[in-house]
């Protein structure tokens, strides 16, 4: 018994096109995360703190109101650091199905400390 695929239905050369070109755009932003650490290694442990914190006040928020922080631009900060900082800025970081990036949500004012 001989299977064929219906005419048409070869991955043709636009298809190798998409796909080169999606993993072009995979490389670049790999690179572009890499440099960003890079960049940041040199700076002292106090000028990384700044950049963590302006990041997080001025953070795009997700759906769900998380502000996504990736942890290997602040080649100095450890996972304690951004929840004492953090908290001392008003957010708390969500620790679970994170998928390796920080998310910090905004304390509420309800009194509630955050954890």
């Amino acid at each position: 018994m001989m299977i064929a695929a219906p005419p048409g239905g070869e991955f043709g050369g636009w298809g190798w096109w998409a796909l080169g070109a999606v993993g072009v755009l995979w490389l670049v932003a790999m690179f572009v995360k890499f440099f960003e650490g890079w960049k940041m290694r040199k700076f002292s442990y106090e000028e990384q703190v700044e950049v963590f914190l302006k990041d997080l006040r001025s953070g795009a928020v997700t759906v769900r109101g998380h502000i996504r922080l990736n942890p290997v631009k602040y080649t100095k900060l450890t996972d304690n650091d951004a929840d004492r900082i953090g908290e001392d800025a008003g957010y708390y970081r969500q620790t679970f199905g994170t998928k390796g990036n920080w998310l910090f949500l905004r304390a509420t004012d309800t009194g509630d400390e955050p954890r």
